[in-house]
């Protein structure tokens, strides 16, 4: 199932929004009507994209979309406006949205665009990167040999520990950041998580490879 969060604060066109796209089918979708409450369910869902309204009753949707990009989501952001000049277009392109939809929205063409970007996404993301003697797909989670092949599956966290390491490998990632960007804030979750995953995670890779992979510095970890 593909996780869409819609986030607008017209409760009529929210419901409008997530009932079109659950009828469409193979969509997870829930909604937001403000900016507080989609910061809080954007670590909890963990969405494939977000549908992001600009004007909403606790702040403006582009600083949404900017602390998403600040804080690594590479996700589809499709951003709906009322305001369809030429230079709201380009702030909530430079924001970092993927697209703009001018209200009043048509959900065909909603959905199609979504469907495009998503596509988009998947194929960049399917990209493998190469990280010591690996090639890391993200989309597939899988690390593969680059000398013999052999294939490590991983988990979903461990993808993503990977990913987010990668994505900050020029420094050390502390616990605490690290639990928050691959585990968000549930209850229950604590560094000893997070040492029993990469513990796993070594276990997986030395199976294949006794070249280290992961540095543990105090506090934190890196790619090596």
């Amino acid at each position: 199932m593909i996780k869409v969060l819609a986030v607008d604060d017209d409760p009529y066109l929210l419901e409008t929004i997530l009932l079109q796209i659950e009828q469409e089918g193979g969509y997870d979708i829930d909604g937001a009507t403000s900016l507080t409450e989609a910061k809080t369910k954007l670590p909890q869902m963990d969405p494939d994209l977000v549908i992001l309204d600009v004007t909403l009753g606790d702040g403006d949707g582009r600083d949404l979309c900017r602390w998403m990009r600040d804080m690594g989501y590479t996700i589809p952001v499709l951003m709906l406006t009322a305001q369809s000049s030429e230079m709201d277009t380009i702030d909530g392109l430079e924001a970092g949205a993927n697209d703009y939809i001018a209200k009043p929205v048509r959900i065909g063409e909603l959905i199609a665009r979504m469907k495009t970007h998503l596509i988009q996404h998947q194929a960049r993301e399917d990209a493998r990167i190469t990280i010591g003697a690996f090639q890391f797909s993200s989309c597939r989670k899988t690390l593969v040999h680059i000398e013999n092949s052999d294939v490590i599956n991983l988990t979903e966290k461990e993808a993503a520990i990977i990913k987010h390491l990668h994505q900050n490998q020029d420094r050390v990632i502390n616990k605490k950041a690290l639990l928050e960007e691959v585990w968000g804030y549930g209850d229950g979750v604590t560094t000893h998580t997070l040492e029993t995953h990469i513990y796993r995670l070594r276990q997986k890779i030395r199976y294949v490879d006794e070249t280290p992979f992961l540095l543990t510095y105090e506090g934190g970890y890196q790619l090596a």
